[in-house]
This record gives structure tokens, sequence and C-alpha cells, in this order.
């Protein structure tokens, strides 16, 4: 009798604590969620996407100066490679820009044009100068070869004017002869009237027209 009330307290005592707790059992403990954190770039990986930038923007300086010099305009090309010698110092275009650099300059020393005096062919003060410091270049470029191109103004005949800029282009060729400079670096040729620069029947317009161009057939031996 006594065991069968010792049941019925315990059935009693769990009912209450049942109760208590709403009947029902606790809910199980919330999964741990693992957080993921985002991996960041380390210094070195930073530095190895700065450099290919880097490379990347000079390179396209280099091929824009490339372009220029192609189309024959070396003062473009000397400012794109200074750009990159600048701006991305240790690229692979920056170091061989010093180089090209040199080479434009003595393109554009060579190229430089001289002037006259109305009718005259003599080598004036001014373009002494010029002379000059083509011969400080073409001394470092022994095989070159240069054409020296006469040309007039308007004014005169045809074939006087084709005589004059003839003799032009003699009166450059001896300057840089007597300078030192071999003459069979230099051919001359005539274009008289033909060829004007500036448009126009006035003092400007003809000033410019009395002159000498220098033509390299080819830049690669200063350029490379």
């Amino acid at each position: 009798m006594r065991f069968k009330v010792g049941i019925a307290a315990l059935v009693a005592i769990s009912a209450i604590g049942l109760s208590a707790c709403g009947g029902k059992e606790p809910p199980p403990p919330p999964p741990v969620v693992q957080e993921t954190v985002a991996a960041t770039p380390n210094a070195d990986s930073l530095a190895a996407a700065e450099l290919a930038r880097m490379e990347a923007a000079a390179s396209q300086l280099c091929a824009d100066a490339r372009t220029a010099i192609a189309n024959g305009d070396y003062d473009r090309a000397r400012r794109l490679l200074e750009q990159a010698q600048r701006d991305y110092p240790g690229t692979e275009c920056a170091i061989a820009a010093a180089t090209m650099v040199t080479g434009v300059e003595a393109v554009m020393v060579i190229r430089e044009r001289i002037n006259f005096e109305f009718d005259r062919s003599r080598i004036t003060d001014a373009a002494a100068v010029v002379l000059q410091r083509k011969a400080d270049v073409l001394r470092r470029f022994p095989d070159l070869m240069v054409t020296i191109e006469g040309h007039a103004d308007e004014r005169g005949s045809l074939e006087y004017n084709q005589a004059l800029g003839q003799r032009r282009a003699e009166s450059a060729r001896t300057y840089l002869v007597n300078l030192g400079l071999p003459g069979a670096m230099f051919r001359t040729v005539s274009f008289g009237e033909e060829r004007p620069i500036a448009q126009g029947s006035n003092e400007s317009a003809w000033a410019q027209n009395r002159r000498d161009e220098f033509v390299l057939p080819n830049t690669d031996a200063l350029l490379k």
C-alpha cells in the first residue's frame, strides 16, 4: 500500500513540474553559427597589382610615342616619353624611354630648318647656330645620310627659284663639311618655290618659305 502511494506521489510531482513549464519540454539550444571573415589582400598582392597598373600605363605611353614618331611628330613623342620617365619610374617603358628621348632629340636637331634672306643663299648668323648644333649631333652618327632640300619663296621665275634653292642647299652642305663632317653624308636637291610651308603673298609667308629642310630617310639608327 505504501509503495503505491509513493508512485502516485512521484507522478503528481512530475505533473506539477510539467505544468510549471507549460507542459512542454525546453527547446534545444540554437546552432552555433560560424562567422566567415572576408579575406583581405596582403601587401605583396597589392604591390604586384600596382606594379602591373604602372607597367600598363607606361606601356601605353611608349606605344603612343612610337605612333607619334611614325607620324613625324617628334615633339609629342618626346613629351610622352618624358611623362613615362616622370610618372612611372622603374617600368620597362621608362627605362627604354631614356635612350629614346636622346634619339628623338637628335632627330629634332637634325631636322631643324634654316632660313635665308631675300634672294640670298649665304648662311646667316642664326642659321650658323643651327648648323653647329646639327654638326654636334651628326658626328655621333657618321653613317647617317641627310638630304638637304633648298626652297625659295614665290617671287621670281620658276627657273630662277629652282637655281636659288640649289644654291641654298649647297651653302648648308658646304658649311657642315667645313665643320668637319664628310661630304658623302649629304645630298642636295632643290624644290624652288614648289613646296611652300606658309601660304600667302606677304613677307611673313615669304620669310618662312626661304629655307633649307634636312631630311632623314631612316631614323632607326637614332631611335634604337
